[in-house]
């Protein structure tokens, strides 16, 4: 079997580190990764790597040519959080990108004994869900030298301790999507409201009812969420105002429960509307697909954990209707993402997104390995 412990990871493993290091004292919001972005390419330029240009500010994109006649993509995220004082590393896409950087030297030492040639794919703007398709529309699979066979990606998760590795077969993240509701009623005095049309009870009717599409209208074994996430409407001074917006998602796994939950929301939000006499726009946008591990795939992946950390580090773990755009790219070429042990063991760790979140200082020695095996692996 092949080996990947010898002193070139180590030096792998140190490298990320340090650049992990780096990386989370300059968080940067998405699409905003000009920092991250230059310091990326500053670390690269040491590399035998070609730079595909794809004319974004941010983000990078690298070619390892290794002589063969097939690609491996490895794709990492490098966007913060956007928090409300500033951006955060509260998701590990600094580990992400470390890990990346990490692997970049690996397989550039290792060159003449890849089966493959690799791309490096830093992603910009994984929060919201943009820079995968950014990506594809700025051209990334055309501007390539070969399109890669396969893509595949990481992401920590803190619930999973660190040194373990999650290889799931299925459905490992949610479908979503987002829309946007806009009531339009008629404003006046709050001291005559039978010549007003009050969006906000409007407001407040759709989202008491939104509940039901999940509690009424979905298979109760399918697990979905259907959220609100934002009402605004009126202030202090203006009792009855014009309009009320509410945004939110809804996510899934199963691809018809979702046409079903984006189907009930429209009808809801017509009817609402009609009831309480106000008009309406709804705006409804599909972010995401869901990221679907292929049997075919999993089977490679399984094989190139166990080449990384050992069969008896390789877990499954049930999904989570989080999303991630990965998907997107798993779209264009077939892909597997892993979820990799973050969590220190024996402690409770905070989630991605929580003020508190952090990363096991070890998470480097698992990820880097099974992210190069992963483009070694026949």
């Amino acid at each position: 079997m092949l080996s990947l412990r010898n002193a070139t990871m180590d030096e792998a493993v140190s490298l990320a580190k340090a650049h992990w290091n780096k990386l989370h004292e300059i968080p940067e919001r998405a699409l905003e990764e000009h920092r991250t972005t230059e310091y990326i390419r500053s670390i690269c330029r040491d590399y035998p790597l070609d730079f595909i240009d794809l004319g974004m500010e941010t983000g990078a994109v690298y070619w390892l040519d290794a002589g063969r006649d097939e690609t491996i993509a490895l794709r990492a995220d490098i966007d913060a959080l956007p928090t409300e004082q500033e951006p955060k590393h509260l998701c590990g896409h600094d580990a992400h990108t470390g890990t990346l950087l990490g692997a970049v030297h690996y397989l550039c030492a290792m060159k003449d004994e890849l089966p493959y040639n690799v791309l490096f794919i830093f992603q910009p703007a994984e929060e919201g869900t943009r820079g995968a398709k950014a990506m594809i529309d700025h051209g990334l699979f055309e501007k390539v030298p070969q399109k890669p066979v396969r893509i595949f990606g990481i992401h920590n998760r803190p619930e999973v301790d660190c040194g373990d590795v999650v290889v799931h077969k299925g459905p490992l993240m949610s479908e979503k999507n987002i829309y946007t509701l806009t009531l339009r009623g008629v404003p006046g005095h709050g001291s005559l409201p039978h010549k007003c049309v009050d969006p906000i009870v409007a407001a407040a009717a759709f989202v008491t009812g939104l509940q039901t599409v999940v509690s009424r209208n979905v298979d109760p074994f399918q697990p979905v969420i259907c959220t609100v996430n934002s009402v605004t409407a009126g202030s202090p001074d203006i009792p009855v105002p014009s309009e009320a917006v509410i945004t939110g998602y809804f996510r899934s796994y199963d691809h018809q429960t979702h046409m079903r939950m984006g189907e009930r929301l429209e009808k809801l939000a017509l009817s609402t509307a009609e009831a309480y006499e106000c008009e309406c726009d709804l705006e409804v946008i599909h972010a995401v697909p869901p990221v679907f591990n292929r049997e075919d795939m999993y089977e490679i992946a399984y094989r190139a954990a166990e080449t990384a950390v050992g069969k008896e580090h390789i877990v499954d773990s049930m999904p989570c209707l989080a999303s991630e755009d990965f998907a997107v790219l798993a779209e264009e070429v077939p892909g597997f993402f892993y979820w990799v042990g973050s969590g220190t063991p024996g402690k409770v760790c905070a989630s991605w997104h929580d003020p508190d979140f952090c990363v096991d200082p070890h998470y480097m020695e698992t990820s880097v390995p099974v992210i190069c095996a992963s483009a070694m692996m026949k």
